[in-house]
């Protein structure tokens, strides 16, 4: 094996676990919201494993956002986010750009998002929700990551067919 092909190697098993990072991390954000959901649809009582502010937030005014569950909006949030890392990692040699770039993008507004529903359970609601935190953590992990994704795709090693001396 040459060099150029074990280097070539190496960097793209980092490309790939990155972008499975993201898909582990967008999976867990899904299953997260799914919980939050069926809670909601259901009004089961929601297991807490901490303070037990899950229910002060679920039953807060502000657990609705222009009238649609918050837990519905990261429902099909998570699964955009889902979607985008699997095109993504489906060709991690080549990744179309423009994945990356809306996965960056999403991401970001999703942590914006959290960012705002983390301020309303620590300044108005006075309880955190561990789902929410949850929620909140997945998603700055995945915009981090698709972040740095995006950044480091342009010293994502050319195919080896391109590298061939014709």
């Amino acid at each position: 094996m040459s060099a150029v092909s074990e280097q070539r190697g190496t960097t793209m098993r980092q490309f790939a676990v990155q972008k499975i990072a993201i898909v582990l991390f967008a999976l867990v954000g899904l299953f997260d919201a799914l919980y939050l959901s069926i809670n909601r649809l259901t009004a089961s009582h929601l297991a807490c494993p901490t303070s037990g502010g899950c229910e002060a937030v679920q039953a807060s005014p502000h657990a609705v956002f222009f009238g649609v569950p918050v837990a519905f909006i990261g429902v099909a949030g998570y699964a955009a986010l889902l979607l985008l890392a699997l095109l993504s990692l489906a060709n991690f040699s080549r990744g179309p750009l423009s994945a990356r770039a809306v996965l960056a993008v999403v991401a970001t507004l999703g942590v914006l998002f959290s960012a705002y529903l983390v301020y309303l359970q620590l300044a108005v609601i006075h309880a955190i929700c561990f789902w929410c935190m949850l929620s909140a953590s997945m998603e700055l992990g995945i915009a981090l990551l698709a972040w740095l994704d995006l950044r480091w795709s342009r010293y994502e090693p050319p195919p080896l067919d391109e590298l061939a001396v014709g």
